[in-house]
């Protein structure tokens, strides 16, 4: 596994559509998506749980108490199996090349800071 992606949600279900969409769109093939659910109180598994059923890419994980960000953050790093790991909230969309793009450069650089350039949407992706 090269890629690993990561995904702390609580009560984000309503905007994971678009994340997901965005990951099943990647042109880069060599990847899972490790999802940890802080003890959602929303309808936020059911809808997650709909969109990623049968895809052994996605694995989910429940905290059996709501635990924070930081410790839910910190169980997706300890489930991720990837080579290079990335987080990435169920509210966020990537371009189709963001992991391709994110690998060439892991790959061939040798000290390496990441962060992601900010454009403001709607919950629309507008």
């Amino acid at each position: 596994m090269k890629f690993s992606i990561l995904i702390a949600n609580y009560n984000n279900g309503k905007y994971f559509k678009s994340c997901y969409d965005s990951i099943i769109a990647q042109s880069f093939k060599d990847w899972e998506v490790i999802i940890v659910d802080d003890a959602s109180t929303d309808n936020s598994l059911e809808l997650i749980k709909n969109l990623i059923d049968g895809d052994s890419r996605f694995k989910l994980f429940i905290n059996s108490q709501n635990e924070g960000c930081g410790f839910t953050k910190r169980k997706c790093m300890e489930y991720a199996a990837g080579k290079y790991c990335g987080f990435l909230d169920p509210d966020d969309a990537l371009f189709s090349n963001a992991f391709q793009d994110s690998v060439t450069y892991l790959e061939k650089s040798k000290y390496i800071a990441t962060y992601s350039k900010l454009t403001f949407c709607d919950e629309n992706l507008n």
